[in-house]
């Protein structure tokens, strides 16, 4: 009897550690916001800018433009650092953008984030492989500060 009151315990015990694991993990991710799910980027529409944050191991580079206006954009992403003019976010970063340096930028309309990487390219010397681009959306705030 003595036997079966003590696993009764370890169970009750285990129960209520995964309990509190999983009570963490979902107060630590509503604190953290979406950084927490891994998603290569992170567009945060503040004030009066747009803040990104970079979750990846790569430094990534960056185009942020009014999206209507992206459609008669055109436009190449940079294929190496020296061409991309320190706007590279560092892995685990941020770097943010006035809203009145994005491209046709207007109060309350969403903006794309065209985002890339480089890797170095083994086969040529000082060359680099595109790894992108990707883009993330986001609505800005439809009464900005300046």
């Amino acid at each position: 009897m003595e036997h079966h009151v003590t696993n009764k315990m370890y169970v009750r015990r285990n129960n209520l550690l995964l309990l509190v694991a999983v009570f963490g993990l979902g107060l630590a991710s509503g604190f953290l916001g979406r950084t927490l799910v891994g998603q290569p980027i992170y567009v945060d529409p503040r004030a009066s800018k747009v803040v990104l944050f970079n979750n990846t191991a790569d430094t990534l580079n960056y185009v942020i433009v009014e999206r209507r206006s992206s459609r008669f954009m055109k436009w190449k992403p940079c294929d190496h650092p020296a061409k991309c003019g320190g706007r590279g976010i560092p892995p685990g970063k941020n770097a943010s953008m006035p809203y009145k340096l994005i491209y046709q930028w207007y109060p309350g309309c969403e903006v794309v984030v065209y985002y890339w990487s480089l890797k170095p390219d083994s086969s040529r010397v000082d060359a680099y492989i595109v790894e992108g681009p990707y883009e993330e959306y986001s609505i800005t705030p439809a009464k900005a500060v300046f």
